[in-house]
């Protein structure tokens, strides 16, 4: 799709937004942020048309790089210390995708803005989807790997054991509190720019070098998704900033997201 009919999808968008004015809306999720003085406008022009294509095309390489991992019997060749690694660390990142998903809802509820709302949609799909493939991920190491145990208890040892109270802590802090603290500041601003786009560049490195080209096709897979999440959080913030009255919670918010 070219950049003008892109627009004019996105502009189509926007028309069939409204308000009802039989009765006020009632607002789900609080927030101190205000927004009468924000433009509303979402710089990145996302629609499913362009959307659901780009991400087949991305799934078909995950299931893809899934078949050749068997094929290749991978699961006989990878370090093991990484394989005992991976137990822990997909025990815990499906709940903070899922939570990310979660969270959507609260910051469509609290912005008013009809474009950026069609892309806080996209990114609900896109979180369900990682959470997803993490969990498949999960599933096929458990089926095919040397040792598969660790792999079949993980939802029960994320419940009892002190790193999963960690993920915990991180995940639901995407959907308690203020809207936008927790849906925009901590989520897009901070978690996904500075936490999960780097571990998810990070990792597929390390998975490499022990052996794994799987988990490097998942989370890049996922990565390329976050980048396009980050940029909802800074559409949301410029919308923040043309308030003055906001910028003393910014500080407050990412002085909170940072150390939470």
């Amino acid at each position: 799709m070219s950049r003008q009919s892109l627009s004019k999808a996105h502009e189509k968008i926007t028309e069939l937004s409204w308000e009802p004015t039989f009765a006020t809306p009632a607002k789900k999720f609080g927030t101190d942020y205000k927004f009468d003085k924000s433009p509303k406008k979402d710089p990145l022009k996302q629609i499913l048309r362009s959307y659901f294509p780009m991400e087949e095309e991305k799934d078909n390489r995950v299931f893809g790089a899934m078949d050749g991992a068997i094929r290749g019997n991978m699961f006989r060749q990878v370090q093991e210390r990484w394989m005992e690694w991976q137990k822990l660390f997909l025990s815990i990142i499906p709940f903070p995708e899922i939570s990310a998903a979660r969270a959507m809802p609260l910051a469509i509820d609290a912005v008013p803005n009809p474009q950026i709302h069609n892309g806080l949609a996209v990114q609900m799909i896109d979180e369900v989807r990682h959470s997803t493939i993490q969990m498949n991920l999960k599933r096929l190491y458990m089926n095919h790997y040397i040792d598969p145990a660790g792999f079949d208890i993980t939802e029960k040892a994320f419940a009892n054991s002190y790193c999963g109270t960690i993920g915990r802590q991180f995940g639901e802090g995407f959907i308690t509190g203020d809207a936008i603290t927790a849906a925009n500041v901590y989520l897009t601003l901070v978690a996904e720019t500075a936490f999960t786009n780097t571990l998810f560049v990070a990792m597929p490195s390390e998975a490499a070098a022990n052996g794994d080209y799987l988990l490097p096709t998942v989370f890049h897979s996922v990565q390329s998704d976050e980048s396009r999440h980050i940029s909802n959080g800074y559409s949301i913030l410029l919308m923040a900033l043309a308030d003055e009255d906001n910028r003393q919670l910014l500080e407050r918010d990412l002085r909170y997201a940072w150390w939470n």
